[in-house]
């Protein structure tokens, strides 16, 4: 029996049925490009105006943008139908960008063509494209170029004073990353905090403090990760203290330090959890042996986590601090 082409009970539309709704203006998705050598290249103009027919536009079709590849691992069961499901990670994503660079002659088209070869070079290192909703949200995904730019002359990809391409990334972290750190402080008193600690590697990098814990031993600090990816975070510590803990009672995971460890005051302690790092610091000599046996880098599970911070010997410049930066399935979230 085919599937109907039409149903009688609609599907919910994700927004309110009072027919007095109004729909909200939405500007169209913004994407970009930033080279290894920084130079950051609007992919989304508008080259269909007569007053400024040049420049470079994404055409129809854009793939890889949503949902990233899965890779399942299923052990097959001996004289049984199925499999066993045993585990699930993302893998590496590609991302297809058709693209049309036109110019006004011949000398403008090369000079738009040139400077995005030399921002897609992966010889220097990674790119990051970037998306931005109409709502101004930002999110990135670093890649690197893998083919499309080879050029065609065929009549209907070139011709004098434009060309066309289906550029292709890949990203070996399939997640797309917001384009602003959470960061949750814990400390004795309300004097001037310490600078904010950012990632500089990214362009157009915008911190944002979500909130401000006191440090406290008996307390819960709920901090929120916003997507359905665990996110990875950073803690650094700045003395005096000892007997350091870091505990995510959501997860039951939690870090400790030796308890005849102490971070001495003006020195500072970096531990990295972010997978393919994994580090920990004091004052850049590698202090792996200093935690104990029993201790995890743990992320922060999605939605809310309940975290708790102790520590002995605390002074007034004692200040723990976490950041993290949520990332996401999808240019849109997830």
């Amino acid at each position: 029996m085919p599937i109907p082409a039409t149903y009688d009970d609609r599907p919910d539309i994700g927004q309110p049925s009072d027919p007095t709704y109004t729909p909200v203006p939405w500007p169209r998705t913004f994407l970009s490009w930033t080279g290894s050598n920084g130079d950051s290249i609007a992919l989304t103009g508008d080259i269909s105006g007569r007053n400024s027919p040049a420049g470079i536009a994404i055409t129809k079709g854009p793939a890889g943008l949503g949902m990233p590849t899965f890779d399942l691992k299923v052990d097959q069961l001996p004289n049984m139908a199925g499999g066993l499901f045993r585990s699930t990670r993302a893998t590496t994503r590609d991302i297809t960008i058709p693209l049309i660079i036109r110019g006004v002659d011949r000398t403008s088209l090369l000079k738009m063509h040139n400077r995005l070869l030399r921002a897609l070079s992966p010889d220097a290192g990674p790119g990051w494209i970037t998306a931005t909703e109409g709502d101004g949200v930002a999110r990135h995904l670093e890649c690197y170029y893998v083919s499309g730019a080879e050029g065609s002359e065929t009549e209907e990809n070139a011709s004098f004073t434009w060309i066309k391409m289906a550029l292709v990334l890949r990203a070996m972290d399939p997640y797309w990353y917001s384009a602003a750190e959470r960061q949750y402080d814990w400390h004795l008193d309300t004097g001037t905090a310490l600078p904010f600690l950012s990632n500089t590697t990214y362009p157009g990098f915008f911190p944002l403090r979500i909130s401000n814990a006191s440090f406290s031993p008996g307390g819960l600090v709920k901090a929120a990760n916003d997507s359905s990816v665990e996110a990875w975070p950073t803690w650094t510590v700045y003395g005096p203290l000892t007997s350091l803990v870091l505990e995510n009672i959501t997860t039951g995971q939690a870090f400790r330090l030796r308890d005849n460890v102490a971070v001495p005051a003006g020195q500072t302690l970096v531990i990295d959890t972010r997978p393919g790092v994994k580090t920990v610091q004091l004052n850049d000599a590698n202090a792996w042996s200093q935690m104990t046996t029993d201790s995890t880098l743990w992320p922060l599970r999605p939605g809310a986590n309940n975290l708790r911070v102790t520590a002995s010997g605390v002074g007034p410049t004692t200040l723990i601090r976490l950041h993290h930066v949520p990332r996401y399935l999808s240019y849109a979230g997830g």
